[in-house]
């Protein structure tokens, strides 16, 4: 049965080209300082909602209603958002529409092992499963093709073949689907892989706690002796995720192996990208360091996502962590009623998906990681380091968002604090750094460093400088009008 929930309101809308339809034959977008003029007419906007992994039968019925609580806090705010939008950009009338996905019960493609027919349990099809031929999660007839497949289905059942403007708001597993199917993923994880069908339509995509990097690497600190798939699949009561239900081999494969960070960095790039990340005090975890209980925190985020953070690594060391920390919570606090901070992550979440399409949807124009060439005493100052030169074509610098740093620019660092007894290294305090905006994307900083009287300590730095469209900053200022 198709859900669809539909709110229209005149409104004011300063319009480019579509970023989900105006694309070159190289599938980049078309550049908005081309058209030189703001459309007119309806813009619509369709939501998809797309849950994460359910482990048991009973939820995999029902994990539509996963983040129904997110999507009618976005509804309800809309109303106030548009009507002050709509004072200050006359002409374009909106209407938005929003739906849920459940992959579980989304028309399946078919194709199967010959002893797990059931739909219900694609997430235990794993590379090798007799009746199939497959070598690699994302072959047909495994979890990761599943994923994909069906969640094409649901956005073609939910929203009209006609439409574009698709916003796909996805959590953990979900997240994932998304950004591959946004990026043409195929069998390997390649961007372009594999043409899904849908990429014209979709504007950009939002992720909260994205399962978005393959978590079987050794880069993640696993608890215990096994790695993460042997864990996974040896397991019942895993990943925090609250019961006792297998998660399924063939998700531990597609979770542990396959990395959709590739996916993530072409949909920020060719699109526009959401990333909202988060850490707290969550347990059980599989992992040590900072998690949400199910995931690292740096494995929600791509290196394209706007915003950096730090966090702890093996070597008693810092690395830095990408995309947007929207509060403390843990992997299940946006979908769980029950929990004490789900008020607080929905709300979070929300505002920032409203202030990504009413007031600016940024991404990164340039990056990079800079050292000190020498140890930096009590009080002593670097010379500036340089971030950026120019925005990408089409952009300019983006004045609207706040960085961890300053307008439009986030920069992180470790400082080194070698020897056994000396400490352990630590993220560089924000106090610490003078930042200088540049007009194109660009920009400068030194580093003071202010903590330690009695030693000298070196640091590595790395950096982000936003843009926006030029025609418009706003997601909603950049789709296509009828």
């Amino acid at each position: 049965m198709r859900r669809s929930r539909a709110i229209a309101w005149g409104l004011g809308v300063c319009a480019s080209v579509a970023l989900g339809a105006g694309c070159s034959a190289g599938g980049e977008p078309a550049d908005s300082a081309d058209t030189g003029q703001a459309l007119s007419g309806t813009v619509e906007v369709y939501f998809l909602y797309v849950h994460g992994l359910q482990s048991c039968d009973s939820s995999r019925q029902n994990a539509g209603r996963s983040l129904q609580d997110l999507e009618s806090a976005v509804n309800a705010a809309l109303p106030a958002k548009i009507s002050a939008y709509q004072a200050s950009h006359p002409g374009v009338t909106v209407v938005t529409h929003s739906a849920r996905a459940n992959i579980y019960t989304a028309t399946p493609s078919g194709v199967h092992p010959s002893d797990s027919t059931d739909p219900l349990h694609m997430d235990d099809w794993e590379v090798g499963d007799p009746g199939c031929t497959t070598t690699q999660q994302g072959d047909p007839c495994t979890t990761g093709y599943e994923w994909r497949y069906r969640l094409v289905q649901e956005i073609e059942a939910k929203i009209p073949a006609s439409a574009k403007n698709i916003v796909l708001v996805g959590h953990s597993t979900g997240a994932r689907a998304a950004m591959e199917v946004t990026a043409n993923v195929g069998p390997n994880g390649a961007v372009g892989g594999h043409d899904w069908g849908v990429q014209d339509r979709i504007a950009g995509v939002v992720t909260v706690h994205g399962m978005l990097d393959s978590i079987g690497t050794s880069k993640y600190d696993v608890a215990g002796p096994l790695s993460f798939e042997t864990t996974c699949k040896d397991s019942e009561a895993i990943l925090g995720f609250g019961d006792s239900c297998a998660p399924g081999n063939g998700f531990c494969e597609y979770g542990g192996r396959v990395t959709s960070f590739p996916a993530a960095d072409w949909v920020a790039t060719n699109r526009r990208a959401l990333m909202l990340t988060s850490w707290g005090s969550c347990s059980p975890s599989l992992f040590g360091g900072q998690t949400d209980g199910t995931l690292p925190y740096d494995a929600q985020a791509s290196a394209q996502a706007i915003g950096l953070d730090m966090t702890p690594a093996p070597g008693q060391t810092f690395r830095h962590v990408d995309g947007v920390n929207y509060g403390s919570f843990c992997h299940s606090d946006i979908t769980s009623g029950s929990s004490a901070n789900h008020g607080a992550a929905v709300g979070n979440a929300r505002d920032r998906i409203l202030d990504w399409l009413f007031v600016a949807a940024p991404r990164v124009a340039n990056q990079g990681s800079v050292s000190t060439s020498s140890s930096i005493a009590f009080n002593q100052t670097t010379a500036p380091f340089s971030m950026g030169s120019s925005c990408p074509a089409g952009d300019v610098d983006d004045g609207l968002t706040h960085g961890d740093v300053s307008a439009g620019i986030d920069v992180v660092g470790v400082c080194k604090h070698p020897g056994f007894f000396d400490g352990d290294d630590h993220a560089v305090a924000t106090g610490e750094l003078n930042v200088s905006n540049g007009a194109t994307c660009n920009g400068s900083f030194t580093w003071t460093q202010k903590h330690d009287s009695s030693n000298k300590h070196a640091a590595t730095f790395w950096y982000k400088t936003r843009s926006v469209h030029a025609t418009a900053p706003e997601l909603l200022g950049n789709l296509s009008a009828d």
